[in-house]
């Protein structure tokens, strides 16, 4: 999370006599801090592990669903769309079954308020130096019902790949962490997940749903 720096303005004051001399200062910025996250959770919007890269491209996973028709209608007074800073992030465990793998990744409402989760969100593997491996995940099945998420409550989505061996193709790099946008963010969650293993070059994500 971006640190916003505000400058108090500083008057200069004439005087009839010219000082001998004068000395400049320079102010310097702070890099911003950063835990590294427990692993298979992260902490709503603060926590970035220490030893990935702060330069990551924006690009690198695929844009959050942002269309007018992922566009969260209104849900009861109060309701808005979920953020980045109050979500947590988890992921399970490999469900395998008939050669398919699934992992749900679910995103935890941190704040004190309902707020709403629809579309599909973007989902890359990142290495421990930042860079990326294979592809973003492509987009499964059709858009969801709107979730509305009370405090402390959940929704998620579903990751897909495939066993090794059920294409030639064979498996990616075993990723140190997933970067995800939720739906409708320009603000990612980062959360450990070396037990994920993608193959057969089959990733991808359904939409949110509860």
């Amino acid at each position: 999370m971006l640190r916003r720096h505000v400058l108090a303005p500083i008057a200069i004051v004439s005087i009839t006599l010219v000082a001998a001399g004068c000395a400049g200062a320079s102010g310097t910025s702070e890099p911003i801090g950063a835990t590294s996250a427990a692993p298979g959770s992260t902490a709503p919007g603060k926590e970035r592990p220490s030893d990935v890269s702060s330069s990551l491209p924006a690009a690198a996973a695929v844009a959050p669903d942002d269309s007018a028709g992922s566009e969260p209608a209104a849900a009861g007074p109060g309701s808005r769309r979920c953020r980045a800073e109050g979500l947590g992030m988890s992921l399970g465990r490999a469900d395998a079954g008939a050669g398919q793998v699934y992992y749900r990744l679910t995103f935890e409402n941190k704040s004190q308020a309902s707020c709403t989760l629809r579309g599909f969100p973007g989902v890359s593997l990142i290495k421990r130096d930042g860079s990326v491996i294979g592809v973003p995940a492509g987009r499964e099945g059709g858009m969801r019902d709107q979730t509305v998420i009370g405090p402390g409550r959940t929704a998620g989505v579903t990751l897909h790949t495939l066993n090794q061996g059920i294409e030639d193709s064979g498996c990616w790099d075993r990723p140190d962490y997933l970067r995800v946008y939720p739906p409708g963010s320009t603000e990612a969650l980062t959360l450990r997940a070396p037990q994920l293993r993608i193959c057969g070059d089959r990733f991808t994500t359904t939409a949110t749903g509860g």
